[in-house]
């Protein structure tokens, strides 16, 4: 199990989601909440997703949604710069590459399960 990488992926973007709500600046954001509790929920999804190692399928299926829900926060958080009439990101907004990072290692635990899945349909066909 913690021996794949996709696993090391995962718990990257484990980590990753879960620092998070740490370097949040409360009370800034409209959607705080709805920010908090979905990396919460996305860290939650991934930490489960690490244990479902002996079924590939669900685990791409679950990585495909992880990534969705991803997606739909930073949307709502260009939503919600491109309407507050500010400036839309400013330096302290860095902590948006948080989801973006999250994206990408999660999209790497795909590309290795999907690897991991052609080898042992491989393995099936020689048998």
């Amino acid at each position: 199990m913690f021996q794949r990488i996709q696993t090391l992926y995962m718990l990257i973007a484990v980590l990753i989601a879960a620092t998070f709500y740490y370097v949040l600046p409360h009370e800034i954001y409209k959607f705080e909440y709805i920010y908090y509790w979905g990396m919460v929920g996305i860290a939650a999804l991934l930490f489960i997703n690490i244990f479902l190692y002996s079924n590939r399928p669900v685990q791409m299926f679950l990585n495909n949604l992880i990534i969705f829900a991803l997606i739909l926060l930073t949307g709502l958080r260009i939503y919600e710069a491109v309407t507050s009439g500010g400036t839309p990101f400013s330096k302290k907004d860095v902590i948006w590459l948080i989801p973006v990072l999250s994206i990408v290692f999660v999209k790497l635990a795909n590309k290795a399960i999907k690897r991991d899945e052609s080898l042992v349909k491989s393995v099936d066909r020689i048998r």
